[in-house]
């Protein structure tokens, strides 16, 4: 074969060659694209839960275990400023208490973590006294220790939290100047135990996580005693004086989330 016969010949494979590798490509129109890979928000996975809706909406029966009035007061419920069905706790001048018993089939338990969450409106003298005007509160009495591990109560125009050890020595962990007439949001996480070395309640007021008269955000403290805890809402003690408590947008849950409405 001559010189350039045999270049011609070579040039000629190599371009069959060539042909055959690029028919074995598919077109681009027939390459399927790869779908994007959607980003993952952290938080995304576990959604939030309630363990207790408390709004009046839905109703007395269906929210609270029982309902404790001492004297003329009166538990009702009131459309308030923004439309929102709001529970009304009236306590007459020289009435005891106007309370609820919760949370409707709901029961914390050793070892759990929650958060409680509510908004309320006091009208009271701003100096009264009372007992609480929410409770965390043991059963059965009889053989408690505590009686009422956390409370919140009215004294010398302030708006106090208090816990009780399991010698029922109170102490307070926050207080600030009572608002009169005005809403308040309430958050409290608590880890649920009868171990004082366990248990611990932080607390939120209208939406900021609050720093405690120990000088940090959270309380180590005994939380559960004898059989159960419930939290109750309402108005107890102050006799010498009327007192209209609104409650609104309760709630039970395991994030900040569920209880910060």
């Amino acid at each position: 074969m001559k010189k350039n016969q045999l270049m011609i010949a070579v040039l000629m494979s190599g371009s069959l060659l060539l042909s055959s590798c690029e028919k074995d490509k598919p077109a681009v129109e027939d390459q399927k694209p790869i779908a994007p890979t959607a980003e993952i928000v952290p938080g995304d996975v576990q959604a939030a839960s309630v363990l207790f809706n408390g709004d009046a909406s839905n109703g007395a029966d269906n929210v609270w275990k029982n309902i404790n009035i001492e004297g003329t007061g009166a538990l009702s419920t009131v459309t308030d400023e923004t439309g929102v069905l709001t529970w009304k706790f009236l306590k007459p001048l020289g009435s005891h208490r106007t309370e609820v018993r919760g949370a409707k089939n709901f029961q914390a338990a050793e070892g759990d973590e929650i958060y409680i969450g509510f908004t309320s409106k006091l009208l009271i003298p701003s100096s009264l006294k009372t007992e609480a005007i929410f409770q965390w509160k043991s059963y059965p009495t009889t053989g408690s220790l505590q009686n009422h591990p956390l409370m919140l109560r009215t004294k010398g125009g302030k708006l106090e939290l208090q816990h009780f050890d399991d010698s029922h020595v109170a102490t307070v962990p926050w207080s600030i100047t009572l608002p009169v007439s005005t809403w308040m949001k309430f958050v409290i996480r608590m880890k649920v135990s009868r171990d004082p070395s366990i248990g611990f309640i932080e607390f939120w007021y209208n939406g900021v996580k609050q720093t405690l008269s120990n000088g940090t955000q959270r309380l180590t403290c005994r939380t559960l005693d004898v059989q159960d805890c419930d939290p109750k809402w309402g108005v107890y003690g102050g006799d010498e004086a009327a007192v209209t408590h609104y409650v609104k947008k309760i709630r039970i849950g395991t994030t900040y989330a569920d209880a910060a409405q």
